[in-house]
Formats: C-alpha cells, structure tokens, sequence
C-alpha cells in the first residue's frame, strides 16, 4: 500500500486540473469536500482515475460509460456526490 505525504497529495490536487471544464467543476468540487478524508486506498484509485484520458473520465462520472474495473466504482460515486 502506497503512503501518501502532504507533497504527494499536492501533487495529486495539480493533477487535476483538466482540460474539460465540465471535469475541472465536478473535481473542483469533489476535491473542495471530500478529498481530505480519502484513505491511502482511496487515492491509490484515485490517481489511477486520473490517469485516464479527459474524454473516459468524464464519461464514466456521468455513466455514460461503464467500467470493469470494480474499484473505481466506490470513487466515482463519491465524485458524482460531490
């Protein structure tokens, strides 16, 4: 399990930053209300959302798009909650 410092999550908070302004709202908000209380876990997903092209992410939040990978599913409800 990775063990998140405050410099990696800074790092984590300038990623993202996106190119989509429907993206840099809805993670403006998730980051502004949930994103202090994810567990190491949870950011481990996180960043490997955050990996995925503009265009995907976006997608799957609005279920426009599905995922096999079970383990986003926890995080992208968060992020539509937000």
């Amino acid at each position: 399990m990775t063990k998140f410092d405050d410099t990696e999550k800074r790092r984590i908070r300038f990623q993202t930053r996106r190119g989509l302004l429907e993206l840099d709202i809805l993670l403006g908000r998730f980051m502004d209300k949930k994103f202090q209380h994810l567990s190491d876990d949870e950011l481990t997903v996180f960043v490997e959302i955050l990996d995925l092209p503009d265009q995907q992410f976006l997608a799957l939040v609005n279920q426009k798009e599905a995922t096999d990978k079970q383990h986003f599913i926890p995080l992208l409800e968060k992020i539509r909650k937000a």
